[in-house]
């Protein structure tokens, strides 16, 4: 989160410092905004409701994490498999700065809710795949097809919440097991990604088609 004084960093630090010394949410935007002595259109301007709040806190935890990475010596030589290991292990590690509030809003959530606060981080981590994923097909570790296109984003976002999942009931020293669930899991995406891998899936489900059509 910013260090500066503005509006928005100084709401998203009271949200944060709400949440963990309460366990909740603060309990409306009026509450906040008179913690913060802060106006509620002031407050408006900058963020739209409790959700939008939340929401930013999220999804900046997603451009912090993408920054970080994309800013390293080695990332221009990467390709996509290593590029979306080395942002899922610096996001858990930056994880263990805000981990009481990862325990309090994340840990409760079944893995196919969405509520509206979690959305805005999958649109920034959306943005954050397109170019991977695109150098991913470039690169030949992708199969380049429309309609699997349309469906590894949601695939890809569903694979970071269950990373999160996982960091958040790993007792294991260092957390290294959540290390491990991400290089097999990522292993396994690409393994299942690759040309080879979905011209023989398509392949077989033409002939799985042929068949059944055939009785």
């Amino acid at each position: 989160m910013s260090s500066d004084d503005s509006p928005r960093s100084r709401i998203l630090a009271a949200f944060a410092a709400h949440l963990r010394e309460h366990g909740v949410r603060p309990r409306s935007v009026g509450s906040l905004a008179r913690e913060l002595d802060l106006p509620e259109r002031e407050f408006y301007r900058t963020f739209a409701s409790m959700d939008a709040v939340e929401g930013a806190l999220w999804s900046d935890w997603i451009d912090r994490t993408a920054v970080e990475v994309a800013s390293g010596e080695a990332w221009q030589g990467f390709g996509a498999r290593e590029r979306l290991l080395t942002f899922l292990f610096a996001l858990t590690e930056d994880a263990l700065d805000q981990r009481s509030l990862l325990l309090l809003r994340w840990q409760p959530l079944k893995l196919v809710e969405r509520p509206r606060w979690i959305v805005p981080l999958e649109h920034r981590y959306a943005a954050f795949l397109d170019p991977l994923i695109r150098l991913g097909m470039e690169t030949g570790e992708i199969a380049d097809r429309y309609l699997l296109n349309q469906a590894i984003p949601p695939l890809f976002t569903l694979h970071l919440r269950a990373v999160v999942a996982f960091h958040l009931n790993d007792e294991s020293s260092g957390f290294e097991r959540t290390d491990a669930f991400i290089e097999k899991s990522v292993r396994l995406a690409f393994d299942v990604l690759r040309p080879q891998a979905v011209d023989s899936a398509v392949d077989f489900a033409r002939f799985l088609s042929s068949c059944s059509c055939r009785k």
